[in-house]
């Protein structure tokens, strides 16, 4: 298939060092043959990053649990991102490459990957927001926090070394960040209780 041969060409090579004729020559096809699917290599990168979206199960995991409290839900959805990122870790690879390079292919990745991704994970934060149960914020700023988390996981641990100078478990890496951003986001409903006392409610020598 040649978007597979694109991607191992472009993670071995860089997308700005790598030729149409590697990539024809990786996927069996003359340069030409090439050149009548995709008629550049920018042509190509963009068709790279619609075919294999680093999440697009998001959305369906998200539906899947949002009538699951944010304890469980959470914790459950980081556990399956993690897990998919850490499969597509040669396409980030040529993501982070690609978007520190050049601005507008920065820009693409941010309308069809990263809105996206965020998009649906603030509304599953929004509808735990509106039923009393994560505090109130700005989800779409919550659900950046929480993908961005798992972001610089993948980047330090697997693209720039930090599994060879510190190695981190999956169940550390997911248990971490589902404890960080469940203690920041959760509302804890004893501390929220008023508190009882003289003075209507108020604590006694207010």
């Amino acid at each position: 298939m040649i978007l597979n041969a694109a991607l191992r060409v472009f993670s071995q090579t860089g997308f700005a060092e790598a030729k149409m004729d590697q990539v024809a020559a990786a996927a069996d096809l003359s340069k030409a043959a090439l050149y009548l699917y995709f008629p550049s290599k920018d042509a190509l990168l963009q068709s790279l990053l619609q075919q294999y979206s680093l999440l697009p199960e998001l959305p369906g995991m998200v539906a899947s649990l949002r009538d699951t409290p944010p304890t469980l839900g959470i914790p459950t959805l980081i556990a399956e991102a993690w897990r998919r990122l850490r499969e597509r870790k040669e396409l980030a690879r040529v993501i982070v490459r690609e978007i520190q390079s050049n601005p507008e292919r920065a820009k693409l990745f941010s309308e069809q990957v990263g809105l996206p991704a965020y998009q649906s994970v603030a509304g599953y934060l929004d509808h735990w927001m509106k039923r009393g149960l994560l505090r109130h914020q700005d989800a779409l700023v919550a659900a950046q926090c929480l993908l961005g988390m798992l972001w610089f996981f993948l980047l330090t641990q697997e693209l720039m070394g930090g599994k060879e100078l510190h190695p981190l478990s999956d169940d550390t890496i997911v248990a971490t960040v589902a404890r960080m951003f469940l203690d920041g986001a959760a509302i804890d409903k004893k501390r929220s209780q008023p508190r009882t006392g003289s003075g209507c409610g108020r604590p006694q020598g207010a």
